[in-house]
């Protein structure tokens, strides 16, 4: 199975867990590439608020320095936004973890004692439990 197909495709105990950690490790990855994001987005605001104060100091006209004002708070609103973001990232990948240990606890031993069986498993009829 392709790691790329949807968990609908996932039609195994192997294959299930393998999708649940491709897509809890991609939940992470994308958080961190946000993080980073937002850090240099918050020193690019700051640069911009930082030139916009020099302008002023050098008498630039306000509207010049407005405009440099403008896109540090702009710049500030996509930070706060990327925090937010980076916040049910990390959410999402909690609940992606739990998924796996849970898949992992409630079948595991269940794919472990098929896996170690000396003999074919039998048709599903076989094991249901009165």
């Amino acid at each position: 199975m392709s790691v790329t197909e949807s968990l609908k495709d996932a039609a195994t105990y192997a294959a299930l867990r393998t999708k649940l950690a491709w897509l809890t490790r991609q939940v992470h990855v994308h958080g961190e590439t946000v993080t980073t994001l937002a850090s240099t987005i918050d020193d690019t605001a700051e640069q911009m608020q930082d030139a916009s104060e020099t302008m002023k100091a050098l008498a630039v006209d306000s509207a010049t320095t407005a405009e440099f004002a403008d896109a540090a708070v702009v710049m500030t609103t996509a930070k706060e936004a990327a925090g937010e973001y980076t916040a049910a990232a990390d959410s999402a990948a909690a609940a992606a973890d739990d998924a796996k240990t849970t898949v992992e606890s409630d079948h595991g031993g269940i794919a472990d004692a098929v896996d170690t069986s000396p003999v074919e498993m039998a048709e599903a009829a076989f094991y249901t439990q009165p």
